[in-house]
């Protein structure tokens, strides 16, 4: 199913954004809905993450290859778990002195019709969304 979220902005600018990422404030978050990272592999601008994510109530063994291009783009692929299949594109771009971020993707899951895959990503981007601008202003505060 294709899906996009476009338009989103975070109050950084983009050449502070890969910065921003890689933070504390940034690694910290969005501990409701995904835990457990861990880096499986690294291989020059991919690595393959491995995590849980909470789904329908259960946290469930997701793994992902993410190759990044900071600070501009990042194609994530979902390798293994209930989005296996799926795969998408966030690009960052410049919006004055914020960031623009975007997201294209074919988001796939079995035994989930298109609206509730469609209404899963919405509520969890619009979630890191939030939880973005909260460590957004930490990540500024520290500076």
């Amino acid at each position: 199913m294709y899906f996009e979220d476009l338009g989103s902005t975070l109050d950084i600018p983009l050449e502070e954004m890969e910065s921003f990422m890689e933070s504390d404030e940034h690694s910290s978050i969005h501990s409701e809905d995904v835990r457990n990272f861990a880096v499986a592999e690294t291989a020059g601008p991919t690595i393959v993450l491995t995590f849980e994510r909470m789904i329908d109530g259960h946290w469930k063994p997701s793994r992902s290859r993410v190759m990044s291009f900071p600070p501009y783009c990042r194609f994530i692929e979902e390798i293994e778990g209930d989005f296996a299949g799926s795969r998408f594109v966030v690009v960052h771009r410049p919006d004055g002195a914020k960031t623009r971020v975007d997201l294209f993707g074919d988001i796939q899951c079995k035994g989930k019709s298109p609206e509730q895959i469609r209404k899963y990503w919405q509520s969890t981007l619009d979630k890191a969304h939030d939880e973005d601008m909260a460590a957004l202003r930490k990540f500024r505060d520290r500076k």
